[in-house]
């Protein structure tokens, strides 16, 4: 039989390719012959385009899961009262499933507190599927209708495709914690069609520095996926909510009814937050199953959410185009989900008895999207107003508090949105002349409210000026935003997001004037080799290792199990050196201070400082595990940490 030349297939050659193909790669981008500035750059526009992809791809996945459940439900209870029954249980379920897919897959934590955590602990590194899975369960419990919103996947998306590609090219911590940052940026981009509001945020909330060589990279991304979300999301080429008709003139009578809805902004966010962490304080102390959790605090979203539907199944008066639109597709429970179509008819409330005539910018009558009140009409939309106010934090702690996934940012513009609105009715109807609209209070609400969550205030600003494309009614946004940062801040110094890391024993210290020491681990710094005393050893056995030691300022007193109980600083052995007392009758015990403050080795050098001052040492013992299984792995001297400092500031410079 003759013999027959062999020809390799097209899948055979393809084959062979990949993988000379991918090792070409790994040689020529893995190992630093691209400078890491461009590479870094680089690396965020693809982030950005795939981020604003990924949330085009997340925004269709909720609203298809709401379509096919709570829209559904909502036409089935016009025929049944099983409708509102399969309403009220539909936030439950999703709780309950988000709550067991977060057992089983081990998903802890929430997405932007998690990012934060990665920037400023773990150099950027985030697990791939640890963010693809949490952000498929905030799909689940948002179109389920949890009251929570999209940005907190949506940032999560961002940065974990950064942080992979970051990985991939073994990028440095630091280039990759800007990169994280640009991820994050891209998400707000994309979930809010804000590239600027994601660019602030990023650097003011993730990255804590406006540090000049990361802000190339974030504006990028940021924009990218803007683009994308403009060409294939659900944006176009508008803002959120069009055809706001507010401006400010400059008149000084309206300036103090801006300033006190600051004020009562600020005391609003304060207790929003206040009630998020006793509510899951609560479900941790009487509820130790997290199924009980679950059913109990989504079964309330449920009985409320449907309960207000079934109360208010709209607004008392609405606008042409939203008749319009009800007489298509049903209306959502108000406090189902991110509540988009409660914030919009919010922002176009307008007092009937105004002589003023509302007028779009480009001079147009602004007649679709208006809901013009007269004094009666007022009354009955703040008594749907009010209950919103108190109902949306309640809904919004309950989902998250009973395992639910997703955002507060969206509940914060709504809770803003309802509350500003809600003062803007009683301001008109107590004194029109000095107020106006209330829908210019609720643009202005929106803004204060997220301002006091956050502590963002530029952020905030910016946010609400880009979901509106309303730059004329910017500088009451900016004076009630920083009146309700200012009341919040004094409140807690802690915003919504650190403290929730502040909470698990992360606390993520901060400065920009000291941007240099938040990347600086411990591990970096401390001594790794060091001499410890029993606590049992006497004085003369305790000088004798602490003149054999002399750069060590501190000696460690460890026990019988070798558990660290105490340090022994200079001053400790120079007092009892000047008195009579035999050497030998001195124990460590009897000289040591006890349970001292201990660090991670993965905290920065800025929460060491912190420490430091705390009680008044020159040594911190460094320590990993909890509880019995504590185990000292360094010491960290304070001489050590401000010679690496003063390094960091001259490099920087």
């Amino acid at each position: 039989m003759p013999k027959t030349s062999y020809s390799p297939s097209m899948h055979d050659r393809i084959k062979k390719i990949y993988p000379d193909a991918l090792g070409w790669i790994t040689q020529r981008f893995r190992r630093g012959t691209i400078p890491a500035a461009p590479l870094t750059i680089v690396l965020a526009a693809i982030a950005g385009v795939l981020t604003g992809y990924g949330a085009v791809a997340f925004a269709y996945l909720f609203e298809l899961i709401h379509d096919l459940t709570v829209l559904n439900f909502v036409q089935w209870s016009e025929s049944t009262i099983w409708g509102f029954v399969a309403l009220a249980v539909s936030p439950m379920l999703g709780v309950l499933l988000v709550g067991w897919f977060t057992r089983l897959l081990r998903l802890e934590g929430q997405a932007v507190p998690e990012v934060i955590k990665s920037v400023a602990r773990k150099d950027g590194v985030i697990r791939p599927f640890w963010s693809l899975a949490k952000v498929f369960s905030s799909a689940i419990c948002i179109g389920m209708g949890g009251s929570v919103g999209p940005e907190g996947p949506m940032v999560l998306i961002g940065s974990s495709i950064a942080s992979a590609a970051g990985q991939f090219f073994r990028l440095s911590s630091r280039n990759l914690r800007t990169l994280v940052a640009a991820g994050a940026a891209a998400g707000i981009s994309a979930a809010f069609h804000a590239p600027i509001a994601g660019v602030i945020f990023s650097c003011e909330i993730i990255l804590g520095s406006f540090a000049v060589e990361s802000l190339t990279p974030i504006v990028i991304a940021a924009v990218l996926a803007d683009v994308v979300q403009q060409q294939v999301g659900e944006h176009g080429v508008n803002v959120a909510f069009r055809q706001i008709p507010h401006e400010f003139s400059g008149n000084w009578v309206e300036l103090p009814t801006y300033f006190v809805l600051g004020i009562i902004c600020g005391f609003a966010s304060i207790g929003f937050v206040r009630l998020l962490y006793w509510t899951e304080d609560f479900a941790k102390t009487h509820m130790a199953k997290w199924w009980i959790r679950a059913l109990v605090y989504g079964s309330l979203v449920g009985v409320i959410g449907t309960g207000y539907f079934i109360i208010f199944p709209a607004p008392p008066t609405q606008s042409v185009e939203g008749q319009e639109a009800r007489a298509h597709h049903p209306l959502s429970p108000a406090l189902y989900g991110v509540g988009y179509e409660t914030v919009e008819h919010s922002l176009h409330l307008e007092n009937a008895d105004d002589p003023t005539p509302v007028k779009l910018k480009n001079g147009a009558d602004n007649t679709s999207k208006t809901v013009m009140l007269n004094r009666e009409q007022m009354i009955a939309h703040l008594w749907w107003l009010i209950p919103l106010v108190l109902l949306k934090p309640v809904c919004t702690s309950l989902t998250l508090s009973g395992g639910g996934a997703g955002g507060i940012f969206a509940p914060s513009l709504f809770l803003g949105a309802v509350l500003g609105g809600a003062y803007g009715i009683i301001c008109n109807l107590i004194s029109p002349e000095m107020s106006a609209s209330p829908g210019a209070y609720a643009l202005v609400g929106m803004g204060a409210v997220v301002a006091g969550t956050t502590h963002g205030v530029l952020s905030a600003i910016l946010i609400v000026y880009e979901l509106t494309g309303d730059y004329h009614i910017i500088l009451p946004i900016m004076g009630a935003a920083c009146i309700s940062s200012l009341v919040a801040w004094f409140s807690d110094r802690e915003n919504i997001y650190s403290k929730r890391l502040a909470r698990s024993g992360e606390s993520i210290a901060r400065s920009h004037d000291l941007h240099g020491a938040e990347h600086i681990k411990v591990r970096d710094v401390m001594i790794r080799r060091f001499p410890t005393v029993k606590n049992t050893d006497n004085l003369v056995q305790i000088i004798k290792v602490a003149r054999q030691n002399p750069h060590i300022e501190s000696l460690p007193v460890m026990d019988d199990e070798n558990r660290l109980i105490g340090i022994i600083r200079p001053e400790d052995l120079h007092r009892v050196l000047d008195t009579d007392v035999s050497p030998y009758l001195v124990n460590a015990d009897d000289i040591a201070l006890m349970m001292p403050i201990s660090v991670s080795p993965d905290e920065n050098l800025l929460e060491a400082l912190r420490d430091f001052g705390s009680r008044d040492v020159d040594t911190l013992p460094v320590e990993i595990g909890e509880g019995e299984r504590r185990q000292l792995i360094g010491l960290l001297l304070r001489a050590d940490v401000m010679s690496r400092y003063r390094e960091a500031m001259l490099s920087c410079h």
